[in-house]
This record gives structure tokens, C-alpha cells and sequence, in this order.
């Protein structure tokens, strides 16, 4: 999870805040969605529940809910999906290399 603001005078934890290890942000209670790859499968899940900064939208996920997506993951094959997206796929070389 994000970094904690430490009183400076006490060296210990006072009324603890959330904070983004990318910018420093604050962290509020929110919803995130997940891309996760497995090998060809694009998988996406969508409102979980994370601290979300509110400056960058970086997501950071708690032990538990970590762990029941890694359950899900396991058994995702015997549920059905809300719904199935058509996902374009571009290579490097058209995106960065200007083929028309």
C-alpha cells in the first residue's frame, strides 16, 4: 500500500494517511478496474474495491481482496462473463513507427 505520513516530532504513526508511492497523492476508498493478462486472455474486472489516489488514479489493492482475485482467477473458467469485449491489437511498429 501507499506510503504513511509519520509525525515528525514522535516517530510514530499519527491518524494515519494513505499516501501514492508514484506521487504522493492521497489515498480514498474507491473503485478500480483490472486488465489482467493470462497468457492470450485479456481479462478485465471491473469496480473493485482499492485506495485510489486521488491525483493519478493509481490503485492499490488490500491483502483480502487480493486474495479472492487470485481465487477468482483460478475458477474464472466456470464463470460467465457479463460480457465479451473485441479488443483491437496494434504492433509497436504501426503505433510508433507510422504505417498508414
Amino acid at each position: 500500500m501507499g506510503k504513511r505520513l509519520q509525525d515528525p516530532k514522535e516517530e510514530k504513526m499519527k491518524d494515519i494517511v494513505d499516501r501514492c508511492d508514484l506521487c504522493g497523492g492521497v489515498l480514498k476508498p474507491g473503485k478500480t478496474t483490472l486488465e489482467i493478462w493470462r497468457g492470450e486472455e485479456l481479462l478485465v474486472i471491473r469496480d473493485v474495491q482499492a485506495d485510489v489516489c486521488q491525483q493519478c488514479n493509481e490503485a492499490y489493492l488490500s491483502a483480502d481482496i487480493s486474495e479472492q482475485l487470485d481465487h477468482f482467477l483460478e475458477e474464472a473458467h466456470r464463470y460467465r462473463p457479463e460480457r465479451t469485449l473485441a479488443v483491437p491489437q496494434y504492433v509497436a511498429v504501426q503505433a510508433i513507427g507510422g504505417i498508414a
